[in-house]
C-alpha cells in the first residue's frame, strides 16, 4: 500500500468515527419521545399488549377461568437513506480530519433530521397488522384524533387535547411526557394567551429567553416553516402538526452506519463520502398520537 493510501485509510476511519461519535452525543429533536429498538434482521416488528381487568372472586374454593389476552403485532417498514458529498483527492485528508472543515457535523445532522422525519411520517401512516400483517389499519381507525386549530392555537385548544388524552386513559396513572410539533406561527400564538405566560395564573417559569418551552404542561418541539423541506408537512394551506405522549413512536435504528470514501471514476482525482443507514418507525397505538391542523 502506497504511504498516501494509507494516510488515506487512517483519514477515513478518524472521520469514520468522529461522525458515529457526535451522532451520539447529539439528538433529534423527537428522539427523546419514541421508544428506542435496535433494528436487526431482515423483518422488524413492534409486538404489544392489551390492558387486562381482574375478576372478583366471591366465597372460597372458586374456578380458575382463564381470560385472553390481546396481543398484536405491528409492522416497522425499513427504510434505506443515504447521502454522497464530493471532495477533492487532494484535499480528502484535510477536508475529513480537519475539524473546522464541518463534513462530520453535516453528516450528523442530517442524519438527526432523518429520524425525525420518519418518527413523523410513522406517525398518522397506516399501519400493518396481525401475526403475518395481513391486515391494515388507518390513523382513525387506530383510536387517532385530529384537533382543527386552523382557527389559532389557543389555551382552549391545549386544554381540548389534554381532555381528549385523559378520556382515552393516556398518561392517566403516571407522570407522562407529552410533546408538540410547533412552527413560529404556533410560537408567536401562544406567546399571546396569558392563560400560559402571567404569573396571574401560573407560578412555573415557561418562558426562556424570550421563548416559550412548554404550554400547559406540553413540551413544544420547534421546526422551521420556510426551509427547503420542512418536517411538519402543508397542503393546501393546511399544517399537520401532532400532539403525542412518550412512546407513541417505536424507533427501529441500526446505529452502525456505513461511512465510506469512494473513488470518482468519471471525475479526475475525485472521491466521494457516503453515508448509509437503515430506519425504520410505526405508531405503537393511535389514542397515544393526536393530529393537530394549523393554518399554514
Amino acid at each position: 500500500m502506497a504511504i498516501n493510501d494509507s494516510v488515506q485509510v487512517h483519514s477515513i476511519i478518524q472521520f469514520s468515527g468522529e461522525v458515529h461519535t457526535r451522532m451520539q452525543q447529539t439528538q433529534s429533536r423527537l428522539e427523546p419521545y419514541v421508544k428506542k429498538m435496535a433494528l436487526k434482521g431482515k423483518a422488524a416488528a413492534y409486538d404489544g399488549i392489551g390492558t387486562i381487568e381482574l375478576d372478583q372472586l366471591n366465597g372460597r374454593y372458586n374456578d380458575v377461568v382463564f381470560s385472553e389476552l390481546e396481543h398484536w403485532r405491528r409492522k416497522i417498514t425499513k427504510m434505506r437513506f443515504g447521502r454522497a458529498l464530493p471532495i477533492d483527492g487532494y484535499d480528502i485528508n484535510e477536508r475529513l480530519t480537519n475539524p473546522e472543515s464541518g463534513y462530520a457535523d453535516a453528516l450528523a445532522k442530517a442524519a438527526k433530521r432523518t429520524m425525525d422525519r420518519v418518527i413523523y411520517g410513522a406517525m398518522f401512516a397506516d399501519v400493518k397488522t396481525g401475526e403475518d400483517f395481513e391486515n391494515t389499519t388507518t390513523f382513525a381507525a387506530d383510536g387517532g384524533l385530529t384537533v382543527d386549530c386552523t382557527a389559532g392555537l389557543t389555551y382552549e385548544k391545549l386544554l381540548e387535547i389534554h381532555r381528549n388524552f385523559i378520556d382515552g386513559d393516556v398518561g392517566n396513572d403516571n407522570d407522562a411526557m407529552f410533546c408538540m410539533g410547533i412552527t413560529g406561527d404556533e410560537h408567536t400564538a401562544l406567546m399571546s394567551e396569558l392563560e400560559l405566560t402571567s404569573g396571574d395564573y401560573s407560578r412555573q417559569m415557561v418562558i426562556d429567553g424570550g421563548t416559550i418551552q412548554k404550554a400547559a404542561g406540553i413540551h413544544l418541539v420547534k421546526f422551521a416553516d420556510t426551509v427547503q423541506q420542512p418536517i411538519l408537512s402543508t397542503a393546501g394551506g393546511t399544517r399537520t402538526s401532532f400532539c403525542m405522549v412518550k412512546d407513541a413512536i417505536a424507533l427501529a435504528i441500526n446505529m452502525d452506519w456505513s461511512i465510506k470514501v469512494q473513488e470518482r471514476n468519471d471525475k479526475y482525482s475525485t472521491k466521494q463520502v457516503i453515508i448509509e443507514g437503515v430506519i425504520g418507525a410505526v405508531r405503537t397505538e393511535g389514542k397515544m398520537i393526536q393530529k393537530v391542523t394549523f393554518t399554514a
